[in-house]
């Protein structure tokens, strides 16, 4: 009887030593965890995201946080130091999932297997949300969504804008998938991509591969469609900015401005990041400001948002409407250029969803 005891002991007990405390899942993975900050072809700040190591200088992230980027950086969690992103090895639309090339040996984390994994089973996230470096959180998977020949992994632990990328982890620090923050109608779906699409990416590449700049890679596969297609609006696209224009009336601060925030998501959101670029008659950038809107708007309605202070405003309503910094107009105004519309640009870069405080 004894013989057949301890066999099972040392199961039970190896068992126990794979599982390991959130605090030490957290510790490890916050060493391959990276913020990205994606820019445009201007050099300006695009979006935000987040990546993990899977290789010596290789990150994992979402496909779509590369959208429109031609550059970017990738910034360990509590590190200084932006490393300079290489640019793509391998891209998965289908699978919303890119590999990134950078120059680093920092330590990568673990996949787990392929098999997906149980309803109620544990799962922590690690991510960037809304630029809040090394965000952990935890839940449970609470469905496995099938989809034509596709799986997709939904749950509960908190996601949001700038986590699209992280890793999804089990009790034993394994990757089991890559967070989307992807909300669908009429609920909140914390949406995941089983870590099987990327075991399979990464099967394609090697070391030896070329890098391609971002903003010319192309699809690793056969599919361009994304598996997250028709489940819903992903975070980052659910707020729509609109409707700018400067803020006209008596006794009125020269550059303030108005605009129009719809929250087209199922649930109410607060805390809005919007980056205001103002570019010149020919299409150029010329000056940018960020602008944060912290009352909440229900889900479905629009709110109109003002700013009666802007020194970035000012001066851009004085290039659009041809004055001097005093405010006297400029003779022999407008220069002649193909369009006198002004050209102001609103791109929301961040918010926070009430359920994912």
């Amino acid at each position: 009887m004894n013989i057949i005891r301890i066999p099972i002991a040392v199961l039970v007990l190896s068992c126990i030593c794979a599982a390991q405390t959130p605090r030490d899942i957290a510790r490890v993975a916050f060493k391959s965890v990276v913020l990205l900050e994606m820019n445009d072809g201007n050099g300006q700040p695009l979006s935000l995201g987040s990546g993990f190591f899977v290789s010596s200088g290789i990150i994992a992230t979402n496909a779509h946080v590369l959208e429109g980027a031609s550059s970017g950086t990738a910034k360990l969690i509590g590190d200084t130091h932006k490393l300079q992103i290489l640019g793509t090895i391998a891209l998965d639309v289908h699978g919303d999932l890119a590999l990134l090339k950078v120059n680093s040996s920092a330590p990568s984390l673990p996949l787990g297997p392929n098999a997906n994994p149980v309803v109620g089973d544990n799962v922590f996230v690690v991510g960037n949300p809304l630029g809040l470096e090394g965000t952990f959180s935890e839940g449970i998977i609470s469905g496995l969504r099938i989809l034509d020949s596709d799986s997709i992994l939904q749950m509960t632990a908190p996601i949001s804008p700038g986590s699209s990328g992280g890793p999804v982890m089990d009790f034993s620090g394994k990757v089991i998938g890559v967070a989307e923050a992807t909300f669908s109608n009429g609920q909140n779906l914390n949406l995941a991509v089983p870590v099987a699409y990327l075991s399979k990416l990464i099967g394609t590449t090697s070391t030896q591969m070329p890098v391609t700049p971002l903003g010319r890679a192309e699809d690793n596969t056969s599919k361009r469609k994304s598996i997250v297609d028709g489940v819903g609006a992903r975070a980052e696209s659910g707020v729509i900015a609109s409707n700018f224009e400067f803020w006209r009336g008596l006794n009125i601060p020269w550059g303030a401005f108005e605009f129009r925030l719809t929250n087209k998501l199922p649930e109410a959101i607060h805390n809005i990041q919007v980056r205001i670029i103002y570019r010149d008659f020919s299409g150029s950038i010329m000056d940018f400001e960020d602008f944060n809107y912290e009352p909440d708007i229900p889900p479905n309605l629009t709110k109109t948002v003002r700013k009666l202070v802007s020194e970035e405003g000012r001066d851009a309503r004085n290039y659009y409407e041809g004055r001097y910094e005093d405010g006297s107009k400029i003779a022999d105004y407008p220069p002649k250029s193909p369009s006198m519309v002004p050209k102001v640009e609103l791109r929301v870069i961040g918010f926070q969803a009430d359920d994912s405080q």
